[in-house]
């Protein structure tokens, strides 16, 4: 995670503070390098779902080391240019995409902890260590790109020496599920379908707007370096962090259905206060509360989705719900980079104060989240486990 932090970050630094790229090209950009690994992500859950975990893990750990070592190679030759980006995003996005339904299914078998906190202290660990990555984004100036890459093909390498330290996960049963019945399982599980396509609308113009919107911000609006863009992804991420470190303490949770939709009002707020320009030190507020949402936000998706999905389709399910989130980034990417080269970088946050007003109404009338209980809320000390696919599909 913390590769892919740095990934996340030179991606669109190298396109806009080193090619000094418009923003409707950096969004093309997005829109191109994360759309071909879309069709590898069911297949990395059906992969995980017929694969020794492990295993399979530790060869892809070793494969995402490869792209930035290769640009490295580019960049000290002078070659660097914009579709030299685009396929450092598209190989590195590709490998990710066959990589995470597994890496996220197999927490649900190491865990001793219910499966809310088991998720928050992943995302809290994760996080943490993925605000190295911006760090040392934010040294790019200093170290050179080509070192920078370096560090980030080596944080993969150690991955893979972290993963090997795992026990055996081979295939839960010997059934062995195609994709049409995982994606059959993820339909018929009601719950967990509605979380999944509220997430959607989430990621893309809120999500989005952070991923596109704020580098052009940091650059135009406040007019920051590479270091300063650093500092904005630390803030918000520092959000992020401590909401999940506070939401520990208060799970497992009764209605984590309900919390999720609370906060698309708090979103509300935060985007329309960061509309207006505000001065330098209530920006950098008004982005840690946003990191706060976005970490209770994704934390309730994931947590939720994962404690629905029944074993024997986990992975698959967990990888149409990954599906989601990279669906509309692309999309997001592509169509608020020309929102922004219209109008202005902040223009590209107000449709997400739309969409969070709609995301309430559809979720609180429509979607039965808000009345959704968790089976392990409110129960302290509840240990993980895996639970029979029809109790686990069956409407709530």
């Amino acid at each position: 995670m913390a590769g892919m932090s740095l990934y996340g970050f030179l991606f669109t630094w190298i396109l806009v503070g080193i090619l000094d790229r418009p923003a409707s090209e950096a969004g093309t950009a997005r829109f191109i390098a994360e759309m071909p690994p879309l069709a590898l992500l069911l297949l990395g859950g059906v992969l995980g779902d017929r694969m020794n975990g492990r295993s399979f893990l530790i060869v892809m750990n070793l494969a995402m080391a490869v792209p930035p070592l290769v640009i490295a190679a580019i960049y000290s030759v002078d070659l660097l240019n914009y579709w030299w980006v685009v396929a450092f995003g598209v190989a590195t996005a590709s490998i990710q995409a066959l990589s995470d339904p597994s890496r996220q299914a197999i927490l649900s078998r190491v865990t001793p902890l219910d499966i809310q906190r088991s998720v928050t202290v992943m995302t809290v660990v994760t996080t943490g260590v993925g605000m190295l990555g911006f760090y040392l984004g934010g040294q790019l100036e200093t170290l050179g790109l080509s070192q920078v890459l370096m560090m980030q093909g080596a944080f993969f390498l150690v991955g893979a020496i972290a993963v090997s330290a795992l026990p055996d996960m081979p295939v839960v049963k010997a059934h062995r599920p195609s994709l049409m019945e995982g994606l059959r399982a993820t339909w018929e599980s009601t719950l967990a379908r509605n979380m999944i396509g509220l997430n959607f609308l989430s990621s893309l113009f809120n999500a989005g707007a952070y991923i596109i919107a704020i580098p052009y911000i940091a650059k135009e609006v406040y007019g920051g370096d590479a270091a300063f863009l650093a500092t904005v992804m630390i803030v918000f991420t520092l959000g992020s962090v401590g909401s999940n470190v506070i939401l520990f303490f208060f799970m497992p949770l009764l209605r984590p259905g309900r919390l999720f939709l609370n906060m698309q009002i708090s979103r509300m707020v935060i985007l329309g206060c960061l509309v207006l320009t505000p001065p330098l030190w209530l920006f950098y507020v008004l982005l840690f509360c946003w990191g706060v949402n976005m970490g209770v936000t994704t934390t309730m998706v994931r947590t939720t989705v994962q404690e629905l999905a029944p074993v024997t389709y986990r992975a698959q399910i967990l990888s149409v719900l990954l599906l989601s989130f990279m669906v509309s980034s692309p999309l997001s990417s592509y169509l608020l980079g020309h929102v922004i080269q219209a109008y202005k970088p902040l223009a590209a946050l107000i449709p997400g104060i739309a969409f969070s007003a709609l995301i309430f109404a559809i979720g609180v009338w429509k979607s039965g989240l808000w009345n959704y209980r968790s089976e392990t809320g409110g129960r302290i000390g509840t240990q993980a486990r895996d639970v029979d696919p029809t109790e686990s599909m069956r409407v709530r």
